[in-house]
Formats: structure tokens, C-alpha cells, sequence
């Protein structure tokens, strides 16, 4: 039924705008704290006090927050809250992390919006470059230089995905991150068109690569091609039998491979 359907789903919408009556914190066994948090991005919907909420998000920097204030919900990111996402530690905060800098606040776009994050870098000795440490936990960051700026694979693979079947563009896709970030104020957001659409050209030509087969770009590595093979072509094995030369109506033109241009077939058709 579904008028019983839409009553549920606005009962279960409505659940989501408060703090249950005599809450209690989900995190810690034993914790004592008033839960004051909800993650938006966590589906059990559990509500924690501050400490726990960062313990069960050590290595989820991109999960969105909300605080209760005691009338209703504000936003809140686990940045602000104390959250450092560590580097080269699993997660953890490196010993060494102020031997250097210190701790650093990225803009980290992921396919939930975009996202302050605070990273601990890694100073121990022998650790990689900051963007190497970055692309060690699956972000890209836009430069190699003092990055300040990085992506997750998630999102990239999203957009992927949404360019290839929806065509979705760049800069529709930026605004649309934007929305998910803030849809009351989006101006106010920052914006990482020019980055994202610099690294998104990278990850398709490298993802090309990859699904090649290529596994170095050594100057000594071999060269492969990326170029796909033309499913409309006749290719024995593939799409055509291995045997097709003795196939017994082998006097008939059966199989045969065109070669054309674009401009001309479109020429022709005007």
C-alpha cells in the first residue's frame, strides 16, 4: 500500500530531525557522556558523545556530523570536533608529528561533499613524500607541491562513471558536490573546479593505462596500446568462428572489414 508507505517514510524522516528521549552515548562500553552526535553517513543512526565519535571515525575523515543543540541539528565536521586523520599510522597519529609543521587542514572532496580534514603527517624516518602519503590512504592530491587540495578515488570513479553514461560534464559535477556540501548557501562553498577537472583528466589516462596492463612508466617499460579493438570488426575467435575459412559458403562475402572516417560518413549523411 502505498499511502501506508508514504506515512512510514515521513514517520522515519521525522525520527531523523531529533535526539531520541533518554538517549544514551552507542560508542565506548561504558562511556558516561551525554550524546550530543549522529553521523549523517553512518547508517545504524547511533548517537555518541564527542570522544567516541571520533574514535569510530579514525579513518573516516569524510563523514558528516551533526551536533544537537537541544531544538534541533547543526552541522558539524569531525575536524572541528578534534578529529586528525593520521598518516603511514593506520590511522593513527604519527609520534613524530609535530617534527615537522605539524598537522595540516586539506579540502577533501569526496562523493559526499567537500570536506575539512585535518592530516598528521608522517615524519618518522624513511617516510614517503606528503603525496605519497596521501595516495597511500587512496587521495590524490591536485599538486605534489605543499598539497592542499586532494581527491578520493571514490569520487573519481564516480565521475567517471557519470561522465561515460550520463555525460555528465566537469563543472556540473563540481556544482553538484557544492549542493551536497552546502544546498542553502552553495556560493559560499569553495571552489575546486579548476583542480578537480586537472586531476580528472589524469585519472582517465592513467586508469587507461592501468586497464592496459602497464604497471611502470620507466622509460624502459614497454610501450602497450591502449586502443580498444573495434567490436564490429570480424575477429576470428571473438566474434566470428576460428574456422570460418571453412565454413562451406566460403565463396559468399561473409565477413568483411571496413575502414571509414567519421567526417565523411557524417558528410554523407547530411
Amino acid at each position: 500500500d502505498l499511502s501506508q508507505l508514504r506515512h512510514n517514510l515521513l514517520d522515519a524522516m521525522l525520527k531523523q530531525e531529533c535526539l531520541p528521549n533518554g538517549a544514551i552515548c552507542s560508542g565506548m562500553v561504558g562511556c558516561s557522556f551525554a550524546p550530543e552526535y549522529i553521523c549523517q553517513d553512518c547508517d545504524d543512526g547511533a548517537s555518541k558523545c564527542g570522544m567516541c565519535a571520533i574514535d569510530g571515525h579514525r579513518q573516516l575523515p569524510c563523514h558528516r556530523l551533526t551536533k544537537w543543540n537541544g531544538k534541533s541539528f547543526e552541522k558539524r565536521s569531525l575536524e572541528s570536533i578534534g578529529l586528525v586523520f593520521g598518516m603511514n599510522h593506520s590511522g593513527e597519529r604519527c609520534p613524530h608529528e609535530n617534527t615537522g609543521s605539524g598537522s595540516q587542514i586539506l579540502t577533501v572532496m569526496d562523493t559526499n561533499g567537500l570536506h575539512n580534514v585535518r592530516i598528521g603527517w608522517c615524519h618518522c624516518a624513511g617516510a614517503p613524500e606528503l603525496h605519497d602519503q596521501l595516495l597511500n590512504v587512496s587521495l590524490i592530491p591536485a599538486t605534489t607541491l605543499r598539497p592542499v587540495t586532494a581527491f578520493t578515488f571514490r569520487v573519481m570513479k564516480l565521475f567517471h562513471m557519470l561522465n561515460l553514461v550520463g555525460r555528465l560534464t566537469p563543472w556540473d559535477f563540481c556544482g553538484m558536490i557544492q549542493r551536497l556540501t552546502d544546498n542553502a548557501d552553495s556560493r559560499n562553498v569553495q571552489d575546486v573546479y579548476r583542480q578537480f577537472n586537472q586531476i580528472q583528466r589524469q585519472w582517465r589516462a592513467v586508469r587507461a593505462w592501468k586497464h592496459a596492463g602497464m604497471t611502470s612508466l620507466n622509460a624502459e617499460s614497454p610501450i602497450i596500446g591502449i586502443g580498444m579493438d573495434c567490436v564490429s570488426c570480424p575477429m576470428p575467435g571473438i566474434n566470428i568462428p576460428k574456422n570460418w575459412r571453412e565454413d562451406p559458403d566460403a565463396g559468399v562475402v561473409l565477413h568483411i572489414e571496413s575502414i571509414s572516417d567519421d567526417l565523411l560518413v557524417f558528410l554523407t549523411v547530411i
